[in-house]
Parts: C-alpha cells; structure tokens; sequence
C-alpha cells in the first residue's frame, strides 16, 4: 500500500542513474576492449609483417644457393636452363631470379636490377629494380632479395611483398571480424546484466519505499543466494532493517508499558479527587484547581488510551472485523453527531455525499474512528466560524472520503511528520490534543488497504481516505 503524503527518496531516479551507470560501464569496457584490440592487431600484423619478411629473405636465399650448387655441381647450361625454367613459372613476378656473367657481361632472368648486390636487400620498384612485363599492384613496389657472388657472377633472387600484403588482409580482416564478434557479444552481456541489476535495484527500492512509507517488515529477498556488490549492500540493508525494526518494537513497547501501567494509578487520583470536588465547604480555588487537576487527568488519560489502541492496531492485536460496511450511512451518522460539536465552535460543519449508498469492507468502529479523528482534527485548529466538509463519494471506481476546511492549514513540508506519534505544529502546541489522532488515521487507512493522503486546499488542509482494495457497490 502507497501512502502519498511522505516526503521520501526518488527511487526511480536511483534506477535511472544505475541503468545510466551500467550502460555507461559496459560502454567503457567496450571501449577499452576495443582499443586493446585494435592495439593488438597492429602489433600482431606489425609481427607477422617482420616475420614473412626474414621468411621472404630466406626463401630468395635459399633459391639463389641452390642455384649457386647447381652452378658447381652440374655445369653452365644446367644452371642457365634452371634459371629459364624459373623465370617461365613465374610469369606474375612474384619471384625473380636473374644472373650477371663477370667475364661475358651477361644478364639472364627477369630481375633487372641497376647494380648487382650480394645478401640480403630489399628492392624497389623504379628505384632498384625495373619489372618486365604487367606490373602487380598487390606488392606495393616491394621486393626482398639476396644475392651471391660465385667465379662466374652474381647470382640473385628476389621475392615480391605480395604474400605479405595478402596475409596482412586476411589478419586485419580477422581481428575486424573478431572485434565486431566480441563488440556484439560483450555488448549484449552488458545490457543483460545492466538489466539483471536494475531489475535487483528496482528490488532493492520496492523495500526501501516501502520501510519509507512505515512497513519496516520488509526485506529483500534473495541477497543470501547472491555473491557480488549488489547483494553485500541488498545484505546489509536487510541487517539494518532487522535493527531498526527491533528498535521500533522496543520503543513502541515500551511507551504502551508506560501508558498501561500509569492508567491505573491516575485513575486512582481521579477516583480520589472527585469526592472533594463535590464538596460545598471548599473554598472556589481551590474546587478550581481540582477541577483542572481532573481534566488533565483526564486528558492523560485519553492519552494513553489512544496509545494503547494505536499498539493494537500496529501489532495486529486488534480484532478486524471485515463486514460491509456503508460510508455513506456511517458519515451521516457520525454528522449527525458532530454537527453541535462543531456549532459550539463556531465552526460551519457540512456533509457533502455523491450518492445514497457506498459499501466497503471493513471495521465500522475503526472507520468511525478515523472519520472523528479527521473532523476533531479540522474542528480543533480551524479558528472559530470555518468551514468544514465531510465528503463521500467514489473516483475512478474507488470509494473516498475526504475532510476538509479553510484554516490555516499545513505546510507541506511537515505533510510527512504530522502522522507521527506525538508530532504536534509549533502553532499547536498550546492547544488540546494528544497529538496522536493522525497516527490512529494511519494505522486504520493501513488496516483497511487504504491510501492516506493530505492536500492543500488554497487556504485550508484536506485529508482524504480512499480505499484503493475496496469496492464501491
């Protein structure tokens, strides 16, 4: 049950800003997944780059020595034809050999290269080496050689960069592919624990509202099973729930001991006072003081009284009888009743029904009570010759009873306070009252499953019951 009038937390701004907070989290992690992704690819290509380079410079330095064997080993036209046959396979460039004769002055191959060189020595287009036939874009103008020096020439091998460029793109494109992969799942697992844990904070709020609104029975179920930041605090909420609500006992406890046990004893002065109070031989002062001293006897009393029935109430003690019960017919009864109260105050007291009848269920006593302590409330801080209204009726299906007047009013930042036990107005103090006549309102409007609420009346106060779990018939 929501009661409107408390002055609490915006849990649904915590909500929001720890949805925000996740969304914000899960976006920076992906954030520095990502740049440690893409740092990693560049270094993992930067890597591989290195790598098939010296494998390039291996594979042109193997090629040239095993020319350079065929030379030795197996005459000058072996190698020339081994030279022919490489060129004839390799019509795209991708490896080029060549052979420069040191008595002939012969160039044979298709690696033109401006100077012969020995080892390893990369070579570029236009500026080292010069290609024969369709150039290939795919090699960025890159060649890795190596060179050899026999008796009879330069012997040198090139390879073309192209199964760098190649295995460069098929890596780029993996870590792309792979960090869109990981982006999406990282992402989604973001959001789904966002939402498992705006959906525990939403949880978490329900109890908080609800010990807000005075319910400090609740709990947040769950926290024992759960191991994370969440849960710590969900856990520690629920310890300090469990303290505050001992606490509460034990002060309400104590304070309906105290009003039990004192009852007996200032009815025993009363008892005892009102003799004398009948006596002619005293003088007036004195039958004056008597007099006065039994009325705040009485107002004690009363006091305790109503503390003793609000304990009831709040602890359930209470018998609740839930028959159907007829507003309008209990209004106008009580009406009846309080109308020359309110005429010796001064005060213009009106009852203001929608229809003929409105049944709910409930405690008609405890309805009766609550609708006395709302008038008695209006009557008592209202100056002399106000307007006061009891109204009954039904709003969007939902039976209500409001009671309102032209007074002073109250401010509405002590809307939230005026309920508490013995909370009085600073203007109020010298006037009458318990000050726990709300309190009982609540704990009625809370056995009932009605909503209290206050409201201004520009100028006045309204304080109106509506019985959400009721039903208008």
């Amino acid at each position: 049950m929501s009661v409107r009038y408390f002055t609490r937390p915006h849990f649904k701004n915590m909500t929001l800003r720890s949805w925000s907070y996740s969304m914000r989290f899960a976006l920076l992690l992906s954030v520095v997944f990502s740049v440690a992704t893409i740092v990693a690819g560049v270094i993992a290509v930067f890597v591989q780059s290195e790598e098939l380079k010296t494998r390039l410079f291996q594979d042109a330095q193997f090629m040239v020595e095993n020319l350079g064997t065929t030379l030795t080993n197996h005459g000058y036209q072996n190698f020339l034809d081994q030279i022919t046959a490489q060129v004839s396979i390799s019509p795209d460039n991708s490896v080029l050999v060549s052979f420069w004769g040191t008595s002939t002055g012969e160039v044979m191959g298709n690696l033109h290269v401006k100077t012969p060189f020995v080892g390893n020595k990369k070579l570029l287009v236009g500026q080292d080496i010069v290609l024969s036939g369709l150039d290939d874009e795919d090699n960025n103008g890159e060649f890795f050689g190596y060179g050899l020096k026999t008796s009879k020439g330069w012997i040198m091998a090139a390879r073309d960069s192209r199964w760098i460029t190649g295995s460069q793109e098929v890596l780029v494109q993996s870590v792309l592919w792979s960090l869109g992969v990981a982006l999406f799942l990282s992402v989604g697992l973001a959001l789904v624990l966002a939402r498992h844990n705006e959906e525990r904070i939403q949880r978490l709020e329900v109890v908080l509202d609800g010990v807000a609104e005075g319910d400090l029975t609740l709990r947040y179920v769950g926290a024992e099973t759960e191991n994370d930041d969440i849960s710590r605090v969900a856990q520690g909420v629920n310890v300090t729930l469990d303290h505050l609500e001992q606490s509460m006992k034990n002060l309400r406890q104590v304070s309906t001991d105290i009003a039990h046990d004192l009852r007996a004893p200032l009815t025993r002065v009363r008892l005892k006072l009102e003799p004398h109070a009948l006596l002619a031989k005293l003088p007036d002062d004195a039958l004056a003081d008597i007099g006065r001293a039994i009325a705040e006897i009485d107002d004690i009393s009363a006091t305790f009284d109503a503390i003793l029935r609000l304990a009831r109430l709040e602890s359930g003690a209470m018998n609740f009888c839930g028959a159907n019960v007829d507003l309008i017919k209990l209004t106008s009864s009580l009406y009846e009743m309080l109308a020359p109260v309110a005429t010796d105050l001064g005060h213009d007291f009106k009852l203001n029904v929608q229809r003929s009848s409105l049944i709910i269920s409930g405690d008609e006593e405890l309805l009766s009570q609550a609708v006395i302590n709302l008038a008695d409330n209006a009557f008592r801080h209202c100056p002399s010759g106000s307007a006061v209204i009891l109204s009954v009726g039904t709003h969007d299906d939902c039976p209500y009873l409001t009671v309102c007047d032209n007074g002073a009013g109250i401010p509405q930042k002590e809307w939230d306070q005026v309920t508490k036990r013995f909370y009085r107005l600073d203007k109020s103090r010298n006037k009458p009252g318990t000050g726990l006549g709300l309190s009982l309102v609540l704990a009625i409007s809370r056995l009932h499953g009605a909503e209290l609420s206050f409201s201004d009346n520009e100028p006045g106060f309204c304080a109106t019951l509506r019985f959400v779990s009721g039903r208008a018939i």
